[in-house]
């Protein structure tokens, strides 16, 4: 069994969809986590998981542990925030610490790092791959990244007329000036992208090789 740990919380999301494409791909059983609708609070540094590799703290996270030890690989994806990877991933990431103490629970185990963003998601896609496999001990595969070039401001409303926004400080202002509306080209899918699509698909090929 492969899980996949998705950071997104839009539905149907370019993250959501790359992380089922290479699961599928995969052709193992998998299961998908959607971290944005879990309960998974912030690790406290008390270090009490040093006894038994498992976390005081009884929220969702809880249970995911022994999955994960007992799971053939994970792939663990963020959205891109102010050039980090989102709060309901790094959370995730934070509280994988258990795991890591005297005997590592995770040692080698097989894993893929993704990352969704605008401009600047290669950056996180190395930040998760460095710790999984530094911090966690994660055989790290591959990673990938998606630079969506797709801002908040296409969907708060403001997109056209907010002067501190995405559009107003990528485009010059004669651009700007004729930005009157936001439509649905404007928002893009990795799916149109067949060099992408095909480093997905290779990826889950990858992962089917170490994990069968």
């Amino acid at each position: 069994m492969l899980i996949g740990f998705n950071g997104s919380p839009k539905p149907h999301s370019n993250l959501r969809r790359i992380i089922e494409m290479v699961l599928q791909e995969s052709g193992q059983e998998y299961r998908i986590y959607d971290l944005a609708q879990m309960n998974i609070k912030p690790c406290t540094g008390c270090v009490q998981c040093a006894k038994d590799n498992r976390c005081v703290v009884k929220d969702d996270m809880f249970a995911l542990y022994d999955e994960i030890i007992a799971s053939d690989g994970i792939v663990v994806g963020a959205v891109v925030y102010f050039k980090k990877a989102n709060g309901f991933t790094h959370n995730f990431l934070e509280r994988l610490f258990p795991l890591r103490h005297v005997e590592p629970r995770t040692m080698g185990k097989p894993a893929v790092a993704v990352a969704v963003g605008g401009n600047e998601a290669e950056e996180v896609a190395e930040e998760i791959t460095y710790q999984l496999s530094s911090y966690f001990n994660f055989n790290v595969v591959d990673s990938l990244f998606y630079n969506s070039m797709t801002p908040p401001c296409f969907i708060c409303g403001y997109g056209t007329t907010c002067r501190y926004g995405g559009p107003a400080r990528w485009m010059s202002p004669e651009e700007f000036e004729n930005l009157n509306e936001i439509t649905p080209d404007m928002f893009q899918r990795f799916e149109t992208d067949s060099e992408l699509v095909e480093r997905v698909k290779a990826i889950g090929e990858k992962l089917r090789g170490v994990t069968q």
